[in-house]
């Protein structure tokens, strides 16, 4: 090798090394790093598969904000063994579960998370619009390592409809309210409903906060930790609006939408890499397009 091109080596090199230090420095992710697993479509990687037995129907998942790398998670429906809450790693390895005891839940749909160590229980399915009432329980968010194996609802909220029963799998929680979107059919527009997260001993009547231009039935939702974005999970695929902390923006425009048809899709919560998905079959999704990472 001649010297000029050692120099043109060694001057490529440096470049490779410069590139990476700043890439590092700025904490940019690299979505090919952060979402090893495969490609199942453009912008999505199925990252993991859900191990226990038990759980069979992921319905709501949420980030823990105080045990890195811990997600919760619990099966769709009502009693019995569908009261469980589940702690599982990123590519779905069990690490943990609590019976939720000392409420009877009818079918419980998502799962949200706060700031102040909380989760919330979405008691909120109304699959044939029978149900007048919903309901949201807040409980401790705990160690997944404690001996204690049971938990008890700390607050309650009744929710009642402004008209028309509907369905709803989806929460979320921001700055002292809680929201609920609308699961629709037959092409409706899907809606975010607002109720304080004040003490209540009488039932609230949700309140309207926007109408999306989403026509296909969401099925679960997560607020940015900072509330920058809002994301939606729907059967057609995973939606994004940049909110700014304002959720009423959500029905002023359209979100950017990342294709991916999947049925059994039912809910998500956001990672510094993008949005994470789980299925009702198990299968675990990262959605790493731009506009969905948060950091």
């Amino acid at each position: 090798m001649n010297s000029c091109q050692s120099i043109f080596v060694l001057s490529h090199l440096a470049l490779a090394w410069l590139s990476m230090s700043c890439q590092a420095q700025s904490g940019t992710p690299d979505p090919a790093a952060a979402a090893p697993g495969k490609v199942v479509a453009p912008g999505v990687f199925e990252i993991g598969r859900i191990s226990h037995p038990r759980i069979t129907e992921s319905s709501g998942v949420a980030a823990s904000r105080q045990f890195p790398g811990v997600f919760w998670t619990h099966n769709d429906g009502g009693g019995g063994r569908k009261q469980v809450l589940y702690a599982i790693a990123r590519d779905g390895q069990a690490l943990g579960e609590f019976l939720v005891d000392g409420v009877l839940l009818s079918d419980w749909e998502d799962i949200a998370i706060d700031d102040e160590k909380h989760l919330f229980i979405a008691d909120t399915g109304n699959n044939e619009s029978r149900r007048t009432e919903l309901a949201v329980y807040q409980i401790d968010e705990p160690d997944p390592k404690t001996a204690v194996r049971s938990l008890r609802p700390r607050k309650t909220w009744r929710l009642r409809f402004p008209g028309e029963p509907f369905d709803c799998e989806s929460l979320f929680v921001w700055q002292g309210s809680g929201y609920v979107v609308s699961k629709v059919i037959k092409d409706a527009r899907a809606r975010i409903y607002r109720f304080p997260l004040a003490d209540h001993k009488q039932p609230v009547t949700l309140e309207l906060v926007a109408t999306t231009k989403i026509e296909s039935p969401v099925t679960g939702a997560d607020i940015s930790p900072d509330g920058k974005l809002l994301g939606l999970i729907a059967k057609s695929g995973a939606f994004v609006y940049t909110i700014n902390g304002d959720v009423a923006k959500a029905g002023k425009g359209r979100p950017h939408q990342t294709k991916f048809r999947h049925e059994h899709i039912e809910a998500c919560a956001f990672v510094p890499e993008g949005l994470l998905v789980t299925a009702e079959s198990r299968e675990i999704y990262l959605f790493t397009d731009e506009a969905f990472r948060w950091k």
